[in-house]
């Protein structure tokens, strides 16, 4: 019996090393260790073209593991300029300088979802890109472009 105890022991520390591991140890040495690719961690400034002038919009917030990208952004202007509070989830991924990203509406408000498509550029404070989603005063699926500027703290 005391042979049978040992054994689930055992069993159960073997268990919470490998989940601890995968869980924690795992994907940041990864991150850190085996990710060379650009980074894009942090806040940065959504601008838009309108009426040929670049105006800002809202800003993004993203977060990184390896080639994994996350975030949140809050929009403050509407495209056709009306204050905004909308928030919105986005997850993507990078391959090379290209950032990929699905968003869509924090609160399902309209099942608003679309996608951004962004190169970074040499600088690593600049990304350039569009902003492909369907429009509703449109009717139509609307691809227009954005730059997102990295906010300096």
């Amino acid at each position: 019996m005391n042979e049978f105890l040992m054994g689930v022991l055992a069993s159960t520390v073997a268990t919470a090393l490998i989940a601890i591991v995968v869980k924690w140890i795992w994907p940041t040495f990864k991150d850190r260790c085996l990710y060379s690719g650009i980074r894009v961690v942090g806040a940065w400034e959504i601008t838009e073209v309108r009426n040929g002038k670049n105006v800002k919009v809202g800003k993004i917030e993203l977060t990184q593991q390896g080639r994994i990208v996350k975030g949140t952004s809050t929009r403050t202007k509407t495209r056709d300029g009306k204050k905004s509070e909308r928030n919105f989830h986005y997850h993507g991924f990078i391959n090379g300088h290209q950032v990929t990203l699905i968003f869509e509406d924090a609160k399902g408000v309209g099942f608003d979802t679309g996608t951004y498509v962004f190169t970074v550029q040499n600088d690593s404070n600049t990304m350039v890109g569009m902003a492909t989603f369907h429009g509703k005063t449109e009717n139509k699926i609307v691809s227009e472009p954005r730059t997102l500027i990295k906010v300096v703290s």
